[in-house]
């Protein structure tokens, strides 16, 4: 049912807005886009304040490829949140721009939108869409009885499972039944 944003009032658009939030990775987009503004800002700083500011800033290759990077940035932070399928690709290009603007640009944006990029960037690649718990539900838990893994035997001293036990003994088994056995035989 199609409503519209008159029809729902104030608690109804926010309820579409954290749905639409929830179901994206909405955070390491924002993050990715602040970063490409504030790598913009500063080389046009420079040129919209007019000396203003005494910050010294040359709007050269450096300026070129901080509006460059930056611009890219904010089209990775709005593709991240618009078309969230191809978040890791988008995610990976916006940690390998953030990082370059380290190099390219006023050391990434002063720190600042590099830091951002990357952050937003790691946001988004961990992100996963969670289908599992819809209407506040719970993921189910595993039985305590139950073992985690068969192959933790495998790594784990003292964790075998049952059949594995029985095939071959662990070599801190065996080391035990000879001193046993060697006990015995005094």
């Amino acid at each position: 049912m199609n409503t519209s944003d008159e029809e729902l009032g104030p608690a109804g658009r926010w309820q579409r807005f954290r749905d639409w939030r929830c179901s994206r990775p909405f955070w390491g987009g924002l993050l990715l886009a602040l970063a490409g503004l504030e790598l913009i800002a500063i080389p046009l700083l420079s040129i919209l304040a007019r000396g203003q500011v005494k910050v010294v800033i040359y709007i050269g290759i450096g300026g070129l490829a901080g509006v460059l990077i930056g611009g890219l940035l904010v089209a990775c932070g709005l593709l991240i949140w618009f078309h969230p399928v191809q978040r890791v690709f988008y995610s990976l290009a916006g940690a390998l721009l953030a990082v370059g603007s380290f190099i390219a640009t006023n050391l990434g944006g002063f720190f600042l939108g590099m830091l951002l990029g990357v952050i937003g960037a790691s946001l988004s690649f961990g992100w996963a869409p969670d289908t599992a718990r819809a209407g506040g539900q719970h993921r189910p838990r595993r039985p305590r009885g139950e073992s985690p893994s068969e192959g933790l035997g495998l790594v784990l001293p003292g964790r075998e499972t049952p059949d594995a036990a029985l095939e071959n003994p662990s070599p801190v088994d065996r080391a035990s039944e000879r001193g046993s056995e060697a006990g015995r035989a005094w």
